[in-house]
């Protein structure tokens, strides 16, 4: 009896081992910022800095795209007007999957998703999503949904 306890004990350790090595760290770090520009208008800087090897996916994509594309919303708060939307900044690159025929948009290194906004006097903050997906040129991780607080001075 004694015997299959360590038994069982070594199989779980290994298990959870296992387990373990698969988890894949997020290969996406944001950084979130506020930029006064003139009155009430701001920049909301919401940056992506992203691992060797990986990439992100564009908001705006073909129409053969099959991936995640990436979307940023804010909560709505009186007092806040967002101005358009949010435009990326970063060297944007086109790739296509031969295999299949499928072209995409991404960004690898780090791209800054720029919103203007008005935001009146007594918000003290900014809330907001960023749903995105990171990918290899040979795998993809899950989508990923992130919140974001920013403060405002």
């Amino acid at each position: 009896m004694k015997n299959i306890r360590i038994g069982l004990v070594v199989v779980l350790i290994c298990f959870c081992w296992i387990a373990k090595a698969q988890i894949q760290p997020d290969p996406a770090h944001w950084a979130y910022g506020l930029k006064k520009l003139t009155g009430n208008i701001s920049e909301v800087h919401l940056k992506c800095t992203i691992d060797e090897g990986w990439h992100i996916y564009a908001q705006k994509q073909t129409d053969e795209f099959i991936g995640t594309k990436t979307k940023i919303g804010f909560t709505k708060t009186p007092g806040l007007t967002l101005i358009g939307t949010p435009v990326e900044v970063g060297k944007r690159e086109k790739y296509t999957v031969k295999e299949v025929g499928i072209t995409n948009y991404e960004y690898a290194g780090t791209v800054d998703f720029v919103q203007k906004a008005t935001i009146k006097t007594g918000i003290k903050e900014l809330k907001g999503t960023i749903t995105y997906q990171t990918c290899t040129h040979d795998h993809c991780l899950a989508e990923k949904t992130i919140d974001f607080t920013i403060p405002v001075n």
